[in-house]
Formats: C-alpha cells, sequence, structure tokens
C-alpha cells in the first residue's frame, strides 16, 4: 500500500446540485482535474475505496457516501484499468450477513454495475504504529491494508461526539466491526479520542480524499439529523485539509473539531482555512446558519485546580437523551454501548448516567433517531453553540 508523508494544502471543491449520474461525473471530474486528477491510477492498482456505510440506511437519509458518488468514481478507476474493491466496517459484526445487509440498505450494490467488487474479505491484521500519539497498535480490515492505494470517500455531516465527519473521522471505518466499541472505552475523553482517530487516518494513509457534500446532514448527526443541501463534492490529497475545508463550510474550525485540533497540533494541516490552496469559490458555499450538535465541554473560568474543574466538566457535560415516548425498544443502543450503561425497561431503553461515558454511540446507531445531545441549559450560557 502506497503511504506517503507530506503536508498538502491543495483543497478542490466542485458544484454538483443533484445526484444525476451525468451531473455526479461532470462535477467529480472537476473537483479532481485542479489537483492531478486521477494521473497516478495505473493499469491493475488495486485500490480500496472506504466508503461511509454507518448502518443499514438508505441513502436519500444523508447519513452515508450516496451509491451514485460511488459509482461515477468507480467508472473513473476502471476506465484506468485499476481494480476497485469497495468497503466499510460499519458499527455491527464485521461479518458477511451483516455487511450483506448494509450493501442493500445503503444501495451502495450499485457499484457492481460499474465493474466494482463489494468487499468480501473479512479478515484483520494487527498492525504496530510506534510513532503514534494514541493507538500505538490496532486491528485493521485486511482490505485496506493489503490495497495499493485507499480512497477516503466520506460523507461530510455533524457527529454526536466529534462534531463533525469528514474525511478523518471516516477510517474509523478501518478498525473492525465491534472493536470500536472497545476503543470508546479505551480512548474515553474527546482529546484521546480524537488522537486515535488521527493515528489511523495517519497509517492508512489515503491517496486521495473525497467528500460527498450534495447532501450533507445538520442537527442530530451522524444518522439522525436532517438532511441539508449543500451541492459540493470535495477532493484533496490531504484528508484534514478536505475536513479543515468542509467544516468551514459547516462554520467550524478546528477549535470546534477535535480531530482537527490534533492534527493542527501535529502540524498535518494548517490552523486556517486561510492558509489552504483552495481551486474553486470555497466560500460561496458556505451555510451561514447550518445546525451543529451541542458543543460537549464548558470553559470554567476561575478553577485552576484540575480535580474541581473536572468535577465542574461532568456537571456541565453533553450527555444522552432518549426520547421515551418515541422509542421502540429495538435495543441496537444497548448492543452497541462500550459501557454496558443501557437497559430496557417496558420496551423503553434507559441510560445509567453513572455508567456513560458520553461516547455517544447510542446517538450515532439508533435506528429512529430519537437519541440526541442534551446539553445543559446553564452550559449553554458558559459557551455557546
Amino acid at each position: 500500500m502506497e503511504r506517503e508523508n507530506r503536508m498538502n494544502t491543495e483543497v478542490s471543491i466542485a458544484r454538483c446540485n443533484s445526484y444525476d449520474p451525468n451531473e455526479v461525473k461532470t462535477a467529480l471530474l472537476s473537483a479532481l482535474e485542479p489537483i492531478g486528477g486521477l494521473d497516478w491510477v495505473t493499469s491493475g492498482m488495486k485500490i480500496a475505496i472506504k466508503v461511509n456505510m454507518m448502518t443499514r440506511i438508505k441513502p436519500e437519509r444523508a447519513a452515508t457516501t450516496h451509491p451514485q458518488v460511488v459509482f461515477a468514481l468507480c467508472e473513473l478507476l476502471k476506465e484506468r484499468g485499476a481494480s476497485v474493491v469497495v468497503g466499510d466496517s460499519p458499527g455491527g459484526p464485521f461479518s458477511s450477513a451483516y455487511l450483506s445487509a448494509v450493501y442493500g440498505g445503503t444501495g451502495m450494490r450499485q457499484v457492481l454495475e460499474a465493474g466494482a467488487t463489494l468487499n468480501d474479505d473479512f479478515s484483520t491484521i494487527d498492525v504496530d504504529y510506534p510513532e503514534a500519539v494514541a493507538a500505538k497498535a490496532f486491528p485493521i480490515t485486511n482490505y485496506l491494508a493489503s490495497a495499493d492505494a485507499i480512497i477516503d470517500l466520506c460523507k461530510m455531516k455533524t457527529h454526536g461526539l466529534m462534531a463533525f465527519t469528514g474525511a478523518c473521522k471516516n477510517l474509523f471505518g478501518a478498525i473492525p466491526g465491534l472493536s470500536k466499541s472497545e476503543f470508546h472505552y479505551r480512548y474515553n475523553t474527546h482529546e484521546a479520542f480524537a488522537n486515535m482517530l488521527v493515528d489511523v487516518c495517519e497509517w492508512c494513509k489515503p491517496r486521495l480524499s473525497l467528500a460527498d457534500a450534495i447532501m450533507t446532514m445538520e442537527g442530530n448527526g451522524p444518522s439522525g439529523g436532517t438532511p441539508r443541501f449543500m451541492g459540493a463534492i470535495l477532493a484533496s490529497f490531504n484528508p484534514h485539509a478536505l475536513d479543515l475545508a468542509g467544516a468551514h463550510l459547516m462554520n467550524m474550525t478546528p477549535d470546534d473539531v477535535p480531530t482537527l485540533a490534533a492534527a493542527v497540533k501535529r502540524e498535518l494541516v494548517p490552523a486556517r482555512v486561510q492558509d489552504l490552496k483552495v481551486f474553486g469559490d470555497l466560500e460561496s458555499f458556505v451555510i451561514s446558519d447550518f445546525q451543529l450538535t451541542p458543543k460537549h465541554d464548558v470553559t470554567l473560568w476561575g478553577s485552576k485546580n484540575e480535580t474541581v474543574s473536572k468535577i465542574l466538566s461532568g456537571m456541565f457535560a453533553s450527555r444522552p437523551r432518549v426520547a421515551r415516548e418515541h422509542c421502540t425498544g429495538c435495543a441496537e443502543c444497548k448492543k452497541v454501548c462500550p459501557a454496558s450503561a443501557i437497559t430496557i425497561h417496558d420496551k423503553r431503553a434507559e441510560i445509567d448516567k453513572k455508567k456513560c461515558i458520553r461516547c455517544f454511540c447510542c446517538q450515532e446507531f439508533c435506528p429512529q433517531g430519537i437519541i440526541t445531545v442534551q446539553r445543559p441549559p446553564i452550559a449553554r450560557l458558559l459557551n455557546k453553540r
């Protein structure tokens, strides 16, 4: 697998007003051309496209990478003679039965018509990454590890834990299946979790990063939010540069997005969007009233005592809230909770606040979208958003 280490600040953005096949392919080419296109792709190259297929959810919900964008990319790669596999490891068992249902539910079987294959290799390998900040060893899905190059094709949307889902967060799907729950428990602060995500992203070193931002998701992301039209496809050879530009379109900065803050600290991306080399009119895509998830932490003035600060932060911290009147008792939230903090009583989910580690896995994978991020009123006064 090709892995390069370089700072690249180029980001390209192209307008795409719909998922019409011809319009998508034209927009994808327009986004790729300014940064060199696909000239690096050679005949016989094995390319793995890592998409976002977080769960069995229709593409119209704007929670997953739209299959039409994946289809267009597969066509372009096949035209260059590449061998293409499309895959993900969503938040369930990394198995043939589970992924088969996800492929069908997300409409991803469409890529077969472009000559690509859907991943059917469910083996994993353990890798060492001594230069990592947080995750110095972890399991990786073999279809990604064995590829000559990875293309990171994310869905741009809000996220309950990390505020923003883009190229870096998308590669958490390189961690196989249920192992992700263990990672939530092991890296149980925002900073630690963000550093782990950047570590995984840097190990994978995607050769190209793309974002489906034609329809994004605002509000209660990454699965229960509201689709919001943005009309864009983004491209970059630097996943963190793509995320910096994408977050800007939602009115966020690295201070709002833990993965970007971690990437800036490591000098993987500039701290300001103004320092990117952008091809296209980025500002014309900014949505000024884009609805974000509530900010998790609060800044507590006047407390230099770390213990006191932690206690107060815990009191004012955001937590998942179940809209019990709409809960169906399906228990999907219970299945994904790494802290075993959720029980089902009278066909309603209940969260034990003492056990909850605020990973927001329940909010992410609730099929009804009725678990939200709740922020105490006093916290909203201390820090806006």
